[in-house]
């Protein structure tokens, strides 16, 4: 599956310094976004895809956030639409003891609604919330888009 890179943060509700949103660009480097403080609730980002295709799977690396949120867009305008619906990346026990904040969910086909995944978009919003645990800030390690495979594209071969 050919992976859809990520070209620029179109807006973004809030960002610690040290840990930009930009850095959700640069997936391989280790970085992520943080929201700016302690407290916040809800966080949300808005990336620009490096061409229109198909979503077929979303790989996201989560940074102490409870549920996170996907839809999509057209940077020709339009209303987003749920592309993954509301998912739990940690338990509201987990939230408030800190465990597990870096933990990574594979979205496949499956998870994903059927309708905005067979469109092309070039627009993503990440909608992340965190309401059990209000002392530490939240965000992302990372986020991957992967583009369905082509029709001549061979499947890779698994090793027996």
């Amino acid at each position: 599956m050919p992976e859809i890179p990520l070209t620029r943060v179109v807006s973004v509700t809030s960002a610690d310094p040290r840990h930009p949103a930009e850095n959700l660009l640069r997936p391989d480097d280790g970085g992520r976004w943080r929201g700016a403080a302690a407290g916040e609730k809800q966080l949300s980002v808005v990336l620009e895809l490096g061409g229109s295709r198909p979503i077929h799977s979303l790989h996201i690396g989560n940074d102490g956030a409870a549920f996170v949120e996907v839809l999509v867009g057209s940077s020709a305008g339009g209303d987003f639409q749920v592309l993954l619906p509301s998912a739990a990346l940690m338990s509201p026990s987990e939230s408030r003891a800190g465990a597990e904040p870096r933990r990574v969910r594979l979205f496949g086909p499956d998870s994903l609604v059927k309708g905005p995944a067979q469109g092309s978009w070039d627009r993503l919003r990440v909608v992340l919330s965190q309401p059990y645990c209000q002392s530490r800030p939240f965000g992302l390690s990372f986020i991957r888009v992967f583009a369905a495979p082509e029709e001549d594209e061979a499947p890779p071969e698994v090793p027996v």
